[in-house]
């Protein structure tokens, strides 16, 4: 199964060094803005920060579901299903390269805003100064950021949680696609309808939790539960795969 994982994460590889790139380019425009006080440029690389990490860890588990996608279908990775390996590896390898790439995406993302934020507070005068600026920043594009760092991250995380259980839940729709509903009419779409249904009863199963004391507590049950409704996912797309899977 490592071999799968090493397989996968270099299939996706050239992808991560491209976005590495342009999150260093928005990374030097933002300290550029810090050290010569240009709010312009500091506002343009903060920006281009947070669409770095948003529109990239998107992108990274949209990558993954292509990959599967063609894996499935096509004949770009008929040897993948020939070797010594059963479907809930092929599967496992997949997803856990996934979740690695997204929570080890989010780890840099949050390392890169601690580091900037310790850089801007240094350089502009304080964090008082750092956090007006921040503030107004904000403001101007109707931003509330009146959370604490603390929440703020655990919110992030459970975010990345809840993509990662998307991601698997739309793994089950397309090998329904390529499994149950192969060869049948419209099979693409009711996949897709299959999926929207999965996301919204899950979503709404989540939506039950209590909130307990505090945002770090509700939000770190939420973490744990969809987990648990991932790898409950998973175990289905892998029985499915074991058993209908024809390649």
């Amino acid at each position: 199964m490592l071999k799968l994982m090493k397989y996968e994460f270099r299939k996706t590889m050239f992808s991560k060094m491209i976005l590495v790139a342009i999150t260093g380019i928005f990374e030097i425009v933002y300290l550029i803005g810090v050290f010569a006080k240009k709010e312009n440029l500091l506002a343009i690389g903060m920006m281009g920060l947070v669409f770095c990490a948003m529109i990239g860890i998107f992108c990274i588990g949209i990558e993954s579901l292509s990959i599967f996608q063609k894996d499935l279908n096509t004949k770009q990775s008929y040897m993948l299903f020939l070797t010594p390996t059963n479907s809930y590896q092929v599967l496992g390898a997949k997803v856990i390269e996934n979740g690695i790439s997204i929570f080890l995406a989010g780890a840099f993302f949050a390392a890169v805003a601690a580091a900037d934020i310790t850089v801007g507070v240094l350089y502009i005068g304080g964090v008082k100064q750092f956090l007006d600026l921040l503030e107004q920043l904000m403001i101007s594009i109707r931003v509330d950021i009146n959370i604490s760092a603390q929440d703020a991250l655990i919110v992030f995380f459970a975010g990345l949680t809840s993509w990662l259980l998307t991601i698997v839940t739309a793994d089950l729709a397309i090998v329904l696609s390529a499994t149950v509903f192969a060869g049948k009419r419209f099979s693409g779409f009711v996949s897709f309808v299959l999926f929207i249904l999965f996301d919204i009863v899950i979503g709404k199963l989540l939506d039950l939790l209590p909130s307990l004391d505090s945002t770090v507590m509700t939000y770190s049950m939420y973490i744990c539960v969809a987990f648990v409704i991932t790898v409950i996912m998973y175990l289905i797309t892998g029985w499915i795969m074991e058993r209908k899977l024809s390649v």
